[in-house]
């Protein structure tokens, strides 16, 4: 499990009222390589896997299955219902928010603006292994106009013996990866200053990771304590504020470019 963690977690979860959304019957839809499309473009061979090729395909389950299957600590606070033409994300403060349901591209995206103490944000993307096999992608953000907050997970639903492959999948990502290579300063004042965010993709399979810079002030103001002021120079120092991360069926993990 990967966890970006703050205070303003527990506010934005209680912040539950307001929001924008997207009609499912106006998502974008391609037939291309996207995370859910790509079943239908089987490789001539897979790698081995203790998965069965295929275990989920009984039912053929869709985002919105797993998404309503993910239990705690994985599961969103939002439960989803269709009316007419939209889908509806309620909170359990029982506030409605809009809500993107693409079924065709396999994601979901919900963004709870609350009222006024911060923004929430949940995506889930179900992706395909080579043997056709399901890996889901949760993504839970929160933002209060200062800070950001992130927790993510990757998981195999169909596997008989492991659920979250959150650290396979994505490997040891950092804010050290959006740095100059020289730089070198205490890991942990970075990470809180330079926290690093993944937004999950609706069309396509590449994950995009960056930097989030909204604490420049506060690390870098007059009322900054000295242990703050270290991590100030770090961001006058990011060579890239995002990455592309590629999305490799065989592997099931994420893959940085190649270096320029």
């Amino acid at each position: 499990m990967k966890i970006i963690t703050w205070a303003f977690l527990s506010v934005a979860l209680m912040a539950c009222s307001g929001g924008t959304g997207q009609d499912v019957s106006k998502a974008p839809a391609t037939d291309t390589d996207t995370a859910e499309a790509v079943q239908e473009q089987p490789e001539a061979s897979s790698p081995p896997s203790d998965e069965a090729p295929g275990a989920e395909t009984d039912k053929r389950k869709n985002v919105l299955d797993y998404y309503r299957s993910l239990e705690p600590p994985y599961n969103s606070p939002y439960e989803l219902t269709q009316k007419e033409n939209k889908w509806i994300a309620e909170s359990t403060l029982e506030m409605e928010v809009d809500a993107t349901v693409d079924l065709k591209n396999g994601f979901i995206e919900i963004i709870d603006e609350g009222t006024g103490g911060g923004t929430y944000h949940v995506q889930v993307v179900l992706f395909r292994l080579a043997n056709g096999n399901p890996m889901i992608a949760v993504s839970k953000k929160a933002y209060d106009g200062f800070s950001a907050t992130q927790e993510y997970h990757f998981l195999r639903p169909e596997h008989p013996d492991q659920y979250d492959w959150t650290e396979h999948t994505l490997g040891a990502l950092s804010v050290f990866d959006f740095l100059e290579p020289d730089y070198a300063e205490d890991p942990k004042i970075l990470e809180e200053a330079l926290p690093v965010l993944l937004d999950l993709p609706q069309q396509g399979t590449t994950l995009t990771a960056s930097v989030f810079i909204g604490k420049r002030f506060y690390y870098c103001g007059d009322s900054a304590s000295p242990e703050e002021q270290v991590a100030c120079p770090a961001f006058d120092r990011l060579r890239r504020e995002e990455i592309k991360l590629h999305w490799d069926r065989a592997s099931g993990q994420f893959l940085f470019p190649p270096e320029e």
